[in-house]
């Protein structure tokens, strides 16, 4: 017999798991956070707290942008702080 190797050779055989191997209960998903359930009724009911918030400061007035040339001269030292910034 082969014994370690014919295991291995046998499991490389079979290739992913996908939808059309498996059960009709096999769901793989993308990997993706739920942000709600779905009620006994079979309607979505959706979690506030399950949702993504983007905290964006306001930038009015602000004269940074948000594109870096690569002319920009390279910064070698200590890193600046955001005071450092404001205060130029």
């Amino acid at each position: 017999m082969l014994g370690v190797a014919g295991f291995v050779l046998r499991g490389a055989r079979r290739g992913a798991m996908t939808a059309k191997r498996a059960n009709k209960n096999f769901y793989k998903g993308r990997g993706a956070k739920s942000t709600g359930f779905i009620s006994r009724k079979g309607t979505f009911i959706p979690d506030p707290y399950k949702r993504v918030h983007f905290v964006v400061p306001n930038l009015e007035g602000c004269e940074m942008k948000p594109y870096v040339s690569y002319k920009a001269p390279l910064t070698i030292g200590k890193v600046p702080t955001m005071e450092d910034i404001l205060k130029k």
